[in-house]
């Protein structure tokens, strides 16, 4: 079986739930299975998938501009985030959204409002989100103070600390709880294929000891970023705005490691 364009999966014990673009849906793959099963309704455009603690199936479609929720117990999907069919950079619209995190703690979803170049908190149960990344008003840029493009995020809830997949300026971006600028922790340098460079970062993710990966997309690769302080889940003190320094390797798909 051939599967195209796969943007995101997510992994639950012995489950792949992965999200195929092209063909308008997210499967169910169980562990040694030869074919998927799809959960929830098909959407024109899936490219982000999350599972919350309760097995629901959440789904950002970005040419419908919305985010699903699909219970297995009920088999209905329902609009969480977003107005179907509806674009801007009003609070409670998106424009093209992609990656997506369901919070543990408070349920809230985080959204890559890609088309707005901003991050969405929207919080459970309401009908608007709160900007808690880049520019409110749905305009990029290249400053600290604006994102371009993002695709990926990942929220660290203890911290309230957001990470960005800068995806059009090429950079991995950490923003600070209230803050009105974010810190490049990765790339940043322009596009480019050299080790602290980055060309279109998708997605981004930490592993238990606080190393970074980065979905290199346009390097066709995936980089490994180790942080000196090793504390990307920890607020630094509120007087300092350390700049991170990274030692990076580049891991091929046929898992060598390459410094």
């Amino acid at each position: 079986m051939c599967i195209h364009l796969i943007y995101n999966i997510s992994v639950v014990r012995v489950y792949l739930y992965i999200d195929i673009s092209n063909g308008n849906r997210v499967e169910k793959w169980a562990k040694d299975s030869t074919q998927g099963v799809q959960v929830g309704n098909s959407c024109r455009g899936c490219t982000g998938v999350w599972l919350d603690q309760d097995k629901n199936v959440y789904i950002s479609d970005h040419k419908r501009h919305c985010i699903y929720k699909w219970s297995p117990l009920t088999n209905i999907s329902t609009t969480v985030a977003g107005d179907l069919d509806m674009s801007g950079p009003r609070e409670d619209h998106l424009t093209g959204p992609r990656g997506i995190m369901i919070g543990q703690i408070t349920d809230a979803v985080y959204i890559a409002d890609v088309g707005n170049h901003r991050i969405q908190k929207w919080p459970k149960n309401s009908l608007e989100g709160v900007t808690v990344a880049g520019s409110s008003d749905g305009t990029s840029g290249s400053d600290s103070s604006s994102l371009n493009s993002p695709h990926g995020l990942f929220v660290d809830e203890e911290t309230k600390i957001v990470y960005v997949a800068d995806t059009s300026n090429h950079r991995i971006v950490r923003w600070q709880h209230g803050e009105t600028e974010g810190d490049t922790i990765a790339g940043g340098n322009g596009m480019g294929k050299a080790s602290n460079q980055l060309h279109d970062p998708f997605d981004l993710s930490f592993d238990n000891n606080g190393n970074l990966f980065v979905s290199d997309s346009n390097n066709h690769r995936v980089q490994f970023f180790n942080l000196i302080d090793n504390r990307p889940c920890h607020a630094p003190s509120p007087s300092t705005s350390p700049s991170t320094t990274t030692s990076t390797t580049t891991i091929s798909a046929n898992s060598s490691i390459h410094k």
